[in-house]
């Protein structure tokens, strides 16, 4: 310290507004009006109430307004060391985030205390940390506080990884109403219907944590009807009798129904009081055995002249294209390279794929719903002569395909089917 500030008040000597603040937090002055108190904790902290108030407007009714009592601000339920963060960030505007569990925490007291600032530092944090063991416990979050950001963000994350994640222990984190949601989310692919079924399982079990191995009866109460929403008629017989029978959530008699139906039996005959998913729409994998209705027409409806098609001209490869069930496209064949595009009846794109070769691969399997109409687009890259058809109508298995016009192309699809 140089001699001519010798003797000089410290407000003198800081040069703006954050060195002050920086100041009264780190020094030992008697300047607080205000302690802090976590009484389960026996700890005190130090503040100032104008500070506080200023900084949140539920503090400020807690300290300033006719809420306000004494010198004491009590808080019987907040962590001390969760809440050191949130005087970070008001005093020296900044915040050491540590962990992913540990910005949850700040989250929570922030939205608790409406500070957005330390909310939004705290999303930023997560989103760059956040890794497939932290994932359920940011979904839960997102759910709970209504977070969109964080919610599509686990979405993404859950999309590529379901099976991953789903079987992690985290499972525990969730709320029943958000495993509810996942397990109702059919646009999440598993690669079997065994694995949304072992993460209820584990939850189950995980809210009977007191218990050293829970029966299978007392998994079922505490799941309750939860289990409905596993779509037992998609799984194989061996998957059902290798993964569920043993847990003893089903009972004998239920177990017999599920396996008849899954061999073929009539689903409605089964009693009302079994829990099984009525819906069959399986969620698909990647790995299934598709089907394929070629719908080049062939030459024996009748060509009609080709067309010359230029790179970037959009083309309706398939026109009308209807299905008598729900079906899921994962991929076709076209003429050439370029783009696909699967339009509905309202003109919405619902997917697209590109390709450098004949075959177009969707990221996701695309969803065709019964009955209702769409047409497929296709943008070649290179010049092309596509040869035309009348429109077919062609049947593999269950399903039906009819298309009004189209050109040469196959499509490779998996239809909704008890196995």
């Amino acid at each position: 310290m140089a001699d001519s500030e010798k003797g000089k008040d410290w407000q003198f000597l800081m040069k703006n507004i954050k060195e002050r603040l920086q100041y009264v937090y780190t020094s030992e002055e008697e300047n607080s009006d205000l302690d802090i108190v976590f009484p389960e904790y026996e700890l005190t902290f130090k503040a100032h109430r104008m500070i506080l108030s200023i900084s949140s407007s539920v503090f400020g009714a807690m300290l300033m307004g006719p809420l306000a009592t004494g010198k004491e601000l009590i808080l019987p339920m907040d962590s001390p060391h969760t809440f050191q963060k949130l005087l970070d960030h008001i005093y020296l505007d900044q915040m050491d985030l540590e962990s992913v569990k540990q910005a949850l925490e700040v989250y929570a007291l922030a939205h608790k205390y409406q500070m957005e600032s330390v909310r939004e530092t705290c999303v930023q944090y997560i989103i760059s940390n956040m890794k497939e063991e932290t994932l359920l416990a940011v979904l839960e979050t997102s759910v709970v506080y209504e977070d969109k950001v964080l919610n599509n963000k686990c979405k993404e994350m859950l999309d590529l990884k379901p099976d991953t994640s789903l079987l992690s222990e985290t499972v525990s984190y969730l709320s029943k109403e958000s495993l509810k949601n996942l397990l109702m989310d059919r646009s999440l692919k598993f690669s079997s219907e065994i694995v949304p079924f072992k993460a209820l399982i584990a939850w189950g079990k995980a809210q009977l944590a007191q218990q050293e191995e829970p029966s299978g009866s007392a998994v079922r109460e505490k799941i309750g009807d939860l289990l409905k929403e596993i779509r037992f008629l998609d799984m194989s017989c061996n998957e059902f009798v290798d993964s569920v029978i043993d847990t003893g959530v089903l009972t004998h008699a239920e177990c017999i129904h599920i396996l008849r139906a899954i061999r073929g039996a009539d689903p409605s005959s089964i009693p009302e009081t079994v829990p099984l998913n009525p819906a069959l729409d399986m969620r698909l994998s990647r790995k299934e055995v598709l089907s394929c209705i070629n719908l080049s027409g062939g030459y024996n409806h009748g060509y009609r002249s080709g067309n010359t098609l230029s790179p970037s001209s959009d083309v309706g490869l398939i026109e009308n294209l209807v299905s008598n069930r729900n079906i899921y496209i994962h991929y076709m064949q076209a003429p050439n390279s370029g783009t696909i595009q699967i339009v509905n009846d309202i003109s919405e794109v619902v997917s697209s794929a590109t390709s450098e070769g004949c075959q177009f691969t969707f990221t996701k399997p695309v969803a065709l719903e019964k009955d209702k109409q769409y047409k497929v687009m296709f943008c070649p890259k290179t010049s092309v002569r596509l040869l035309s058809a009348s429109g077919t109508s062609q049947t593999v298995g269950n399903v039906s395909i009819s298309s009004s016009r189209n050109f040469s192309c196959a499509l490779y699809f998996c239809e909704s089917k008890r196995r």
